[in-house]
């Protein structure tokens, strides 16, 4: 009996919440005829039920039936808003572009960038696989520094950037230790020296110059070897990679100086 009690009690509330779901409206309930007030409510409401793909959808509405007003113009920021809660990355860029075409001089235009280098940033993936998704996050994160330099996203811009960079150095150093691991130093070494050339600030940096000396070695490019370790020696006198670096051309018998 306690069982059933139990599956009636999860039953009741599975229901329930469907049942509080399907009661909200949706935004093919509100047409012209509609009120601005009865669309926010509308919106507002599937907001707070959690159901954010369907508010975006409704605020939306105000902007197709009441366009350039006030009204309007919020009613967008909050459709950003709840696609990028609900985290509908397409729609989200979408609406945050249309919002910064029609609204450029917008105080919200600023946020508006911002989303659009979040709809992408947050489908960054794993450094196995293809960065598109990175490179385009960090397109939107500087044009947001540059059209909006006083901008309170600056900030959040910036460390966005770092992570992304990160990303792509990270990206380039699997490559680079695949290729290696599979006895093709001049693939590996365009990698690390990728990473050397573009992310000097990332902490891929140190092994970047150690996995060059360790490819040089595998090359046979011994002077090369040397004067990758001694940069590495002067620029990370105390890191790990430079400990091993030494190690791996002293068994090489080179001279280090």
């Amino acid at each position: 009996m306690r069982i059933i009690r139990l599956l009636t009690g999860y039953f009741f509330i599975g229901s329930l919440s469907f049942m509080l779901l399907t009661c909200t409206k949706l935004a093919s309930d509100f047409d012209e005829k509609s009120s601005i007030a009865e669309i926010l409510a509308g919106a507002s409401e599937a907001y707070e039920k959690g159901d954010f793909s369907r508010s975006a959808e409704i605020f939306l509405k105000v902007e197709e039936y009441f366009p350039y007003s006030d009204e309007s113009r919020m009613a967008l920021v909050k459709a950003i808003e709840a696609y990028h809660k609900g985290a509908k990355f397409l729609e989200l860029r979408s609406v945050s572009k249309k919002f910064i075409e029609l609204y450029p001089e917008s105080e919200h235009a600023p946020y508006a960038k911002y989303m659009v280098g979040m709809s992408y940033f947050e489908q960054i993936i794993d450094v196995e696989r293809d960065q598109g998704a990175t490179r385009d996050s960090m397109r939107e994160f500087f044009e947001l520094n540059t059209l909006y330099p006083n901008s309170k996203y600056q900030a959040l811009a910036k460390k966005n950037i770092k992570i992304a960079q990160n990303q792509l150095a990270g990206q380039e150093m699997a490559v680079g230790r695949f290729y290696l691991k599979k006895g093709n130093p001049l693939s590996a070494l365009k990698r690390f020296q990728a990473v050397m050339d573009d992310h000097k600030n990332t902490p891929f940096y140190p092994e970047s110059l150690y996995r060059t000396v360790e490819t040089y070695l595998m090359m046979g490019v011994d002077r090369q070897a040397l004067d990758t370790y001694n940069s590495l020696r002067k620029k990370f006198p105390d890191s790990k990679w430079t400990s091993l670096a030494s190690i791996q051309i002293k068994e090489s018998r080179l001279k280090d100086k």
